[in-house]
């Protein structure tokens, strides 16, 4: 992802929503052993992103580079805004929409990544927990997230790669929450969906299709609940030869590949290269031999 908070910056299109429940990973164990504490934590940050509303300054680092972003989230209305405060005097905020719900539990979460909980310090003078995530695998980041101890929102996040090199940290300088709202499925309705013409001939495990639509090209949205990748499919330029190209600018990966059908499909996301190169491999136009 980036997290639901930062994934708020490539996050930006339209899109017909399908629930998590519609496409269950087989692969979920029935049961797991976290501590209660444990539970409780992974279970509040994963309720946050649909179910609390905050606005703050957070401070955003990679490589060499570092931005301060305004951000206002509210899940009530869908209606949230970035600021990107060093790009502009008085820069206008850019409105983005939300980010699909994605509820697949604690259990989930610990079959992909070794979960772990402390005490975690102060960030913008709140109390936290700090929360790690490692991947059991190569194919997603590792985190280190404190989040707030009441709203389990996180104030402070390190992504690294699978080898353990940081990509990116954020951390909030100032926040503000709002009521918590209880969410509601306000999703559009089966008669109104419009899928993608393409779809994944195999999914990373772990991951499922949480969106899809066509506008303004067609794409796909995944998640694994922590990290979130989407794959858009468009006509490849006469002028853009075949082959695979990337570009990484803290955890967020951009991956494009151009086919043999003349189809430019690029990925999106915080995963590593071998995941984009899975999804890119897997992408099936509808009506092809499967």
């Amino acid at each position: 992802m980036k997290f639901w908070i930062l994934a708020l910056l490539v996050w930006g299109a339209s899109s017909t929503s399908v629930s998590a429940a519609d496409q269950p990973d087989q692969q979920t164990p029935p049961s797991c052993v976290m501590s209660e504490t444990l539970t409780h934590a992974v279970r509040g940050f994963l309720a946050a992103s649909s179910s609390v509303g905050y606005r703050g300054t957070m401070l955003v680092e990679y490589g060499g580079d570092r931005e301060f972003i305004a951000v206002h989230v509210d899940p009530e209305s869908g209606e949230n805004e970035l600021t990107r405060l060093n790009q502009a005097v008085g820069p206008a905020p850019r409105p983005v929409a939300s980010l699909p719900r994605v509820s697949p539990g604690p259990c989930h979460l610990a079959r992909y990544y070794g979960l772990a909980i402390e005490p975690g310090p102060a960030v913008a003078g709140r109390a936290t927990y700090r929360l790690s995530a490692r991947p059991r695998d190569t194919l997603r980041l590792a985190y280190v997230m404190d989040l707030d101890a009441e709203f389990y929102v996180p104030l402070r996040v390190l992504a690294a790669s699978p080898e353990g090199q940081i990509l990116e940290r954020y951390e909030f300088a100032d926040i503000i929450f709002e009521a918590k709202v209880v969410p509601t499925d306000d999703g559009i309705r089966d008669g109104e969906l419009v899928a993608s013409k393409y779809y994944l001939a195999a999914l990373p495990p772990g991951f499922t299709v949480v969106n899809q639509g066509r506008l303004p090209v067609d794409f796909l949205v995944l998640s694994d609940g922590l990290a979130t990748v989407s794959v858009f499919v468009e006509n490849q330029p006469n002028s853009l030869p075949s082959g695979e190209g990337f570009a990484l600018r803290g955890s967020s990966l951009t991956y494009t590949r151009g086919n043999a059908q003349r189809q430019l499909v690029t990925v999106l996301g915080e995963v590593p290269i071998t995941t984009a190169r899975l999804l890119a491999e897997a992408l099936r136009q509808r009506g092809e031999a499967e």
